[in-house]
């Protein structure tokens, strides 16, 4: 699994999980912010800067949920054997 072809259908691979994980996390996070859990919700609409506390959260869950995707992906890929080509 050589060459700059090989490496784009890695590239997209990853991508496309790590796009996964991220709706994922947002998704989780927009039914605990719908579900005001823990009161979320309110301390985000009573704070003057509840949009940052949104933004900040948002990103951590879409790195944490697009990371655990992507590493997921790639654990459970198949082992090559040797001489074996094989797209993700």
């Amino acid at each position: 699994m050589t060459g700059p072809k090989s490496h784009s259908k890695l590239v997209r691979f990853l991508l496309r999980h790590a796009l996964l994980g991220i709706a994922f996390g947002w998704t989780l996070l927009a039914l605990l912010l719908y579900a005001d859990l823990f009161g979320l919700a309110g301390l985000v609409r009573t704070s003057d800067h509840g949009w940052l506390a949104v933004a900040l959260l948002a990103f951590g869950f879409a790195v944490t949920f697009g990371s655990a995707a992507m590493g997921t992906a790639v654990f459970l890929l198949e082992r090559e054997e040797e001489g074996e080509d094989r797209d993700p």
